[in-house]
């Protein structure tokens, strides 16, 4: 475990800081069992079967960020939220922005409309209910808003969600709408205002293009890597998105019987994921997505609704 320590100077190994620009920080709270690697494995009517472990993995979580004054947003699995109502008010007390993260974890591809719209219906009841505060943002499991799912936003506005967080501009064998880009986007309006788009982070390493900030990709990628990224988007004066799932920072979470490839994109990584974050929230500026959305929308005049 990494001890929790807010006095280290925030400056890079070069001795630049890399604050200065309010990045956003995302936690994605699921059970480790939950994830789309095992989808396949393990059936939603078993989830209850499994042993839960998100609470002592998100209070750590709760614990570094506290550490470091950062506040975030998580955006919450209504499932989960439902079998641990104290957990979410929990991180509400703390000072972070609530948010959803659907129901049933199941990819927007496999939906009809209507069962989004009872999906993510379900989880902001579920999450309102227990915060009696509005839930304004929704991530969808596992990035699944691409092109051809794009018709979620209409109905997302509908149901009184002001901002999404699914999009990930990259091409990935899961997820992606590459020609997107890493700029917030306003998706659809009615009557009642607009709902936004605000993708996650790609970066340039030369001609390449290169997704980084969280999951696997933080994982995955050497720190100083990653640091370089961050960096350079703080150069060219833009802000990233952090994201992050509890399950994360748990080294001895079961392990669950998957084909190869799918074991090394969940575990691999883990070990290191810890010392990461705190190095990120040492040297990097964070905010929750509203606010990071308040800062990029015509320069920080943003709709009131987004300000914190």
């Amino acid at each position: 475990m990494i001890p929790l320590s807010s006095n280290s100077s925030p400056a890079t190994s070069e001795g630049t800081s890399l604050k200065q620009v309010r990045n956003a920080f995302s936690v994605d709270l699921e059970e480790y069992f939950q994830v789309e690697a095992f989808s396949d494995c393990i059936e939603k009517t078993e989830w209850d079967k499994f042993p839960p472990r998100s609470e002592e993995q998100t209070k750590r979580t709760l614990e570094l960020l506290e550490a470091f004054q950062v506040r975030g947003t998580f955006f919450v699995l209504g499932w989960l939220a439902e079998r641990n109502n104290d957990l979410i008010r929990k991180i509400h007390d703390a000072g972070h922005e609530i948010a959803s993260h659907g129901f049933a974890h199941k990819m927007i591809s496999r939906m009809t409309p209507k069962e989004f719209q009872l999906d993510i219906r379900k989880s902001k009841e579920i999450l309102e209910g227990i915060t009696n505060c509005e839930v304004r943002g929704y991530r969808a499991p596992t990035f699944s808003i691409v092109e051809k799912t794009s018709w979620v936003y209409k109905i997302l506005l509908e149901e009184g969600y002001r901002y999404s967080s699914s999009v990930f501009p990259v091409w990935h064998d899961r997820y992606g709408w590459p020609e997107f880009g890493n700029d917030p986007r306003k998706m659809a309006s009615n009557g009642n205002g607009d709902i936004w788009e605000v993708p996650m982070t790609v970066g340039s390493v030369g001609p390449f293009k290169i997704p980084f900030g969280g999951g696997g990709y933080l994982r995955l990628y050497p720190l100083f890597l990653t640091r370089a990224l961050f960096r350079n988007q703080r150069k060219k004066g833009r802000a990233a998105m952090l994201y992050m799932h509890p399950w994360e920072l748990d080294t001895e979470q079961p392990q669950i019987k998957a084909p190869l490839v799918r074991r090394l994109r969940h575990y691999m990584g883990i070990r290191n994921m810890e010392k990461k974050l705190v190095s990120l929230l040492q040297s990097v500026e964070f905010g929750t997505v509203g606010q990071y959305l308040e800062d990029r929308i015509d320069g920080g005049s943003a709709p009131q609704r987004f300000k914190e």
